[in-house]
């Protein structure tokens, strides 16, 4: 539902993705990882689901949103 049936799947906080057709995958980031990731996005190979964009002032809301586990995506917070 979430991707075409030629895409894949991975998660790094959530377990239960296995039973969808997807992979779980434990990961220690570090700043070589974070870099290789954000290359990827710069080059359009990695693409990120933004379910809500709300400003640092509304931190809390957010986390109260993040909390309530019916998101479709990340939480973004804008300085």
């Amino acid at each position: 539902e979430l991707v075409k049936s030629a895409s894949r799947a991975v998660s790094v906080v959530d377990t239960g993705i296995a039973g969808s057709g997807g992979r779980y995958v434990f990961v220690r980031p570090d700043s070589a990882g974070l870099t290789a990731l954000g290359e990827l996005a710069d080059a359009g190979k990695l693409t990120v689901n933004v379910d809500k964009e709300l400003p640092l002032a509304e931190a809390a809301e957010a986390f109260g949103i993040s909390q309530e586990g019916r998101t479709r995506g990340k939480i973004v917070l804008t300085v």
